[in-house]
């Protein structure tokens, strides 16, 4: 049972100390989660004792992929949008389907009960490696508890955990995840947003930015379905309504400049908790890009005040369509110049559109080679990016 600090003689004491010592809460999380994995681990004796025979051999490579959303998920399936999917048949399209094995958590299932499902799983696959989105549990968003695994691992397994990030930009998401990296030192981070090499270890490298898992079967998928669409809209603003967007939409309407807002929804929203209801499906959103000359990407993190290299950088260019983005250093590092734009300020985008629709020939050249490029990231980025850091770090690599 756990009591609720805030409210206990504990907490009131805390609250106190944590405005003079600002680090106090954290140092009280972490020996909370010492004694809670202290607790766990024990539990799981038996699953572990089954990991534990797997070390040492000189087994094949078998990847075990926890998936975040699914497999009982609706957008379980391809070029729906799901994330751990894409991981999943990706992974199966690069080391085949026998080298590949899918868990899943239910979503009201006790941690001790797929903790020990999934050591169960990794021991009889001879797992080598394992990769999961470490910031929540699979499939229980309130929930988090990888530490647990990570402090079994460090004695009971000998493979590499490979652990997947999108919001690094949280302090507390950062604090969770480095712990896993400070029990286990067989974990690769990887961060789809941000730089993260030196995340736990100065100088150590890791993984991130880097282009988010896209199976070639969805690739297929998405070009099939966007094929022969027409150029409706000059400029679009696709995606979450975060209120810092709508601000910075407000203020392009406001200079008389003509931007579509979701185009490819049927009705019209206005703040964030519209536009994240009743959602096209995954294919109509890369439809409502495709139909798109530019669309617009504002490349601020949610958690914090510092850019982030977006997934609709990759997804626009994917289906022929130019991102014009504020994001000064994270593009750059997957696309050359001319196969985006950059907008300095609100007030700079209207220069920039204009620029780019001037020459109707150089911005259909330098969509196809966005297009071009937004295909060999995704068929080579994400994999390739892992297994080049994991030889870097002399792990074992997955091909």
């Amino acid at each position: 049972m756990q009591v609720n600090l805030e409210r206990s003689f504990l907490g009131k004491i805390g609250l106190r100390i944590g405005k003079v010592f600002p680090q106090f809460d954290a140092t009280i999380w972490q020996l909370k989660r010492k004694r809670h994995c202290a607790q766990q681990s024990r539990a799981l004796f038996t699953p572990a004792s089954q990991l534990r025979r797997c070390k040492g051999t000189n087994r094949p490579i078998h990847l075990v992929v926890a998936a975040q959303h699914g497999p009982d998920a609706p957008n379980w399936h391809i070029a729906g949008g799901n994330l751990g999917f894409e991981t999943y048949l990706s992974a199966v399209e690069l080391l085949g389907a026998e080298n590949v094995s899918l868990f899943g958590a239910g979503k009201d299932e006790p941690e001790v009960g797929w903790h020990s499902r999934l050591l169960q799983l990794m021991a009889e696959k001879k797992a080598t490696h394992l990769i999961g989105q470490i910031e929540v549990d699979p499939n229980q968003g309130m929930n988090w508890s990888w530490d647990v695994l990570a402090t079994v691992f460090k004695e009971d397994w000998d493979g590499v955990f490979i652990g997947l990030m999108y919001d690094s930009a949280f302090e507390w998401l950062r604090l969770k995840t480095k712990r896993i990296g400070k029990i286990y030192p067989r974990v690769l981070y990887v961060d789809i947003c941000e730089p993260i090499t030196g995340y736990v270890i100065p100088g150590r490298p890791e993984v991130g930015p880097v282009t988010m898992p896209m199976s070639q079967a969805s690739v297929n998928r998405i070009d099939e379905y966007v094929s022969g669409l027409e150029k409706l809209h000059q400029v679009s603003f696709i995606g979450a309504l975060y209120d810092y967007r709508v601000e910075l939409l407000n203020a392009l309407k406001s200079e008389g400049f003509d931007v579509v807002v979701n185009p490819h929804r049927p009705d019209t929203t206005v703040d964030y908790l519209e536009s994240r209801a009743n959602q096209p499906t995954y294919l109509d959103y890369m439809a409502g890009l495709a139909q798109s000359e530019l669309t617009i990407n504002f490349s601020l993190a949610s958690g914090g005040p510092h850019e982030q290299y977006k997934i609709r950088v990759q997804e626009a260019s994917l289906v022929g369509t130019i991102c014009l983005t504020d994001d000064r250093e994270r593009t750059r590092l997957f696309f050359e110049p001319h196969e985006y734009r950059f907008f300095e300020s609100i007030s700079s985008i209207e220069k920039v559109v204009e620029s780019a629709l001037s020459d109707p020939n150089q911005l259909a050249q330098d969509q196809s080679s966005a297009k071009k490029r937004a295909h060999t990231l995704a068929t080579t980025d994400f994999w390739g990016s892992i297994n080049t850091i994991l030889v870097v770090r002399g792990l074992r690599a997955l091909t």
